[in-house]
């Protein structure tokens, strides 16, 4: 199918398979979909700034790149680089189409509805996209699917005008007449405000005024204060809607200015806030942000998961606030057909974008994805466009999630590994499917992880998938009767655990963990220098873990499991696989609302052992992020972050190495050999077992 995506700031239209349905959305065939001129616009010359001059406004990107290098090496460190910056991204959010499958926990929507659909990341200028149930609405029958892909920039105008609440004759002056500042010109004007329009262009104010304006002028013959004073009596106005776009501090400034006392500024538009104190303190003037398209935007227990607020409660959500920008262009009282200039097909969108960056840019931009042609055959499978040469030699490898760590911790290491090649990639979404493919080397790729599994070519799947779906992934994978690499945690639960251990067992199947921690040349040479020591070891574990964000998935106890059952396993193994004994007993300290995802935790081992793991998050980075000590025997072991390991008061020398060595190289080197048989798995779906067993007690 086709999408539009951005690289390097260029536009281009490429072939993606088409993306799978999941959990709580529909799947939707796009009609059309809408360019936003303000963002977008923004966003594609921002990009065309090139990434020297992104990276000198963002000094924090700088810092990541050094801690990577001194983390994972140079070489790495340029491999990922180069791979982002050729990387292509999404463009999009506001469509329309119609519903082709509904996933079984929707009920809101059937086959064939019309719909108008939300989101960065979900309504992307795509022939097919993938659409949470809470960011689509119906469109009814008088409402064209031209029209219909305008919904979300009404809903962000109509949220704009709820922060305003505008009363009736209220004076409202809307800076800005662009897209959202045309659309809000004319509900204000809906809910019996008097509104003032302004912008730079003598067009935008005239087609604002064929659209109901009542007063408009052209800033520069005007300063927006003065000419917003002149046109309310000297007064000022009630409500000031900055809908614009800029740099200028002055912007915002010149909307306080314009301000009645105790009036309000609402902030929809992209502008600095440099407020002017003195103004805003005098006047007593309320200032507002305006987010989006309403409440429930940047929130994924709403967006992705479609958990609803409750009406009595919130009263306009996003959803709610799209399903009343369709009633208004119903009744024709929102009329956004006269705001699309330029309405493209689809393959001729870098056109349509080369047009926004023009000095007469058009205010609505449409891409016609041709509803009625049929889509391609089989289009969830991607094949390159390049002619290559097909390897036979070595295991075919298939990776289902081709995520960040995977593409740069994992993939470098296959891809220099003799052994191996690189059959089929599998992604949620079709440009990561396409960069897999085209610039990461594999024969294939897809969106469904069953058509990967069906691939007779696949020998060895790698699970790098979110840790919910580890579980159904690997045992289907098993019973197909792959080889299996599945990064940790194994599984979430104990009870799917043992099943996995079991199948794998049954099947005689070939199942490793990625607890690469063991595998480090610091942790083998440890192992080897505890193991004459029959008496019991304290490990004393310290994790300076540092904060994710609140919204992260790994800190959802569905899809992530919190980060003891994310990370916390990997420690809980180590100590185990370090002390050469099971753990009969974990005990957790620390306060209740965190247990998932910090924490002291105590394990007792069947030897007598007993280690702590002392895993924080407020911590300060720079004193690194892991430091375990080991008393036994007479002896201290001090394994410093993985660069180095002290020995103290026993004979024995410590190691010590340049860059951090975690072990994912020589773990990769153990399953290789174990698939020749040539060597036993050093992590076994029983080790797998065993650590989600370990923070299953942990968190109680």
């Amino acid at each position: 199918m086709k999408q539009v995506a951005i690289s390097g700031g260029e536009v281009r239209v490429v072939d993606v398979p088409v993306p799978a349905l999941r959990p709580g959305a529909v799947l939707v065939r796009t009609s059309h979909s809408l360019i936003s001129s303000g963002t977008e616009g923004a966003g594609v010359g921002a990009r065309r700034a090139g990434l020297l001059a992104r990276v000198a406004r963002n000094p924090a990107l700088v810092k990541k790149v050094l801690e990577h290098a001194a983390e994972r090496g140079l070489r790495s460190t340029v491999d990922l680089v180069r791979c982002r910056v050729r990387s292509e991204s999404a463009l999009g959010y506001s469509t329309s189409g119609v519903v082709t499958e509904v996933a079984p926990d929707v009920s809101r929507f059937r086959v064939g509805d019309r719909v108008a659909c939300a989101g960065g990341g979900y309504a992307n200028h795509a022939a097919v996209n993938v659409v949470p149930q809470n960011l689509a609405a119906v469109l009814p029958d008088t409402v064209g699917f031209d029209e219909g892909a305008f919904a979300t920039l009404g809903a962000i105008a109509l949220q704009g005008v709820r922060r305003a609440a505008p009363g009736i004759g209220d004076q409202v002056a809307v800076l800005g007449l662009g897209l959202i500042g045309q659309i809000a010109a004319q509900i204000l004007r809906a809910s019996g405000a008097v509104v003032i329009g302004a912008d730079v262009r003598a067009d935008r104010v005239e087609r604002a005024r064929s659209l109901g304006l009542a007063h408009g002028f052209t800033l520069g013959e005007r300063g927006f204060a003065a000419g917003v004073r002149e046109r309310t009596g000297g007064r000022g106005a009630d409500v000031v809607i900055v809908a614009a776009a800029g740099r200028d501090p002055e912007i915002l400034n010149g909307a306080i200015h314009a301000c009645r006392r105790k009036g309000r500024v609402v902030l929809v538009g992209d502008v600095p806030i440099t407020l002017a104190r003195e103004e805003l303190y005098k006047k007593e003037i309320d200032f507002l942000i305006s987010t989006s398209y309403g409440p429930g935007r940047y929130d994924p227990e709403y967006e992705e998961k479609g958990h609803d607020y409750p009406l009595a409660y919130v009263r306009w959500t996003e959803g709610r606030n799209l399903e009343e920008v369709v009633r208004l262009m119903a009744e024709r009282t929102l009329q956004v057909r006269p705001l699309a200039d330029l309405v493209q097909p689809v393959e001729r969108a870098p056109e349509a974008y080369a047009a926004l960056l023009s000095p007469e840019r058009p205010i609505g931009v449409l891409l016609d994805f041709h509803l009625d042609a049929p889509l391609p055959a089989r289009p969830a499978v991607y094949v390159p466009a390049r002619a290559s040469v097909s390897r036979t030699d070595g295991f075919g490898v298939g990776v289902v999630g081709h995520g960040g760590y995977f593409r740069s911790t994992l993939l470098p290491l296959l891809q220099a590994h003799g052994g191996f090649r690189l059959e089929s990639a599998c992604a949620r979404n079709g440009l990561t499917v396409r960069a897999a493919v085209e610039n990461d080397g594999f024969a294939r790729g897809t969106t469904d992880y069953r058509e990967l599994l069906s691939d007779p070519k696949v020998d060895v799947v790698y699970i790098a998938t979110r840790h919910n779906l580890h579980y159904e992934i690997a045992r289907a994978a098993v019973l197909a009767g792959k080889s299996v690499f599945v990064e940790k945690p194994m599984t979430l639960t104990v009870a799917d655990g043992k099943a996995l251990a079991d199948l794998v067992a049954e099947r005689k199947a070939l199942l490793t963990v990625g607890f690469n921690r063991r595998f480090s040349p610091h942790a083998a040479r440890l192992r080897g220098l505890l193991a004459p020591i029959a008496a019991p070891k304290t490990f004393v574990y310290r994790v300076n873990a540092g904060p994710l964000p609140p919204e992260s998935w790994v800190l959802d106890p569905v899809e992530g499991g919190g980060r003891l059952l994310g990370e916390g396993v990997h420690f809980f193994d180590l100590l185990a696989f370090l002390a050469g004994a099971a753990p009969v007993r974990v005990q957790h300290a620390g306060p209740a609302a965190r247990r998932r995802d910090e924490g002291t935790v105590t394990i007792e081992l069947e030897d007598g052992s007993l280690g702590t793991v002392v895993y924080a998050v407020g911590g300060a980075p720079e004193a690194g992020k892991e430091r375990l000590e080991v008393f036994a025997g007479g002896g201290t072991f001090v394994l410093d972050d993985f660069r180095s390991l002290d020995v103290h008061g026993v004979a024995g020398a410590g190691t010590r190495t340049k860059a951090i060595e975690k072990g994912q190289r020589e773990q990769l080197e153990n399953f290789y050999r174990a698939l020749r048989g040539e060597a036993a798995l050093g992590v076994t779906a029983a080790d797998g077992l065993r650590a989600t067993w370990c923070a299953e007690q942990a968190i109680g």
